[in-house]
Order: C-alpha cells, then sequence, then structure tokens
C-alpha cells in the first residue's frame, strides 16, 4: 500500500537536511534518506524502530530482547 507523503521541501533550496542527504555517496542509502524526509516524528521513530530490528536480523547489531538493554 502506498501512502502519499507531502514533497513540498523538494522546493526548498535552503533546508539543511535535503543538503546533506545530497551530499550522500551511496545511493541506497541517499534514496532511503531522501524518502524519510519530511516524515512525521512518530514515523521516524517507527522506521528507526524497524532498522534495528533488520539489523538485528543481520546480525549488524545486537537483539535488545537478548542483550539485557531495555
Amino acid at each position: 500500500m502506498r501512502t502519499a507523503v507531502k514533497l513540498d521541501y523538494l522546493a526548498r533550496t535552503d533546508d539543511h537536511d535535503l543538503l546533506v542527504a545530497d551530499q550522500i555517496k551511496s545511493r541506497p542509502v541517499r534514496r532511503l534518506v531522501h524518502l524519510a524526509l519530511g516524515l512525521s516524528t512518530e514515523s521516524m521513530d517507527l522506521l528507526t524502530a524497524l532498522t534495528d530490528r533488520l539489523r538485528t536480523a543481520e546480525g549488524a547489531l545486537d537483539d535488545p530482547a537478548t542483550s539485557g538493554e531495555f
């Protein structure tokens, strides 16, 4: 399911986050950052949690359920 995202940030050339995102060399990471720009705080928190889970599944991050962090 696709959700409409406000893309008005693309029209603002003074947006610092957009300028920084454009400097990212890795195309997949740059695309991910561009897609995340403009998301609500709640959506960013969800994206961060999902990223943590993906990194845990790939063995790149300790599993918080077993590491005693939480």
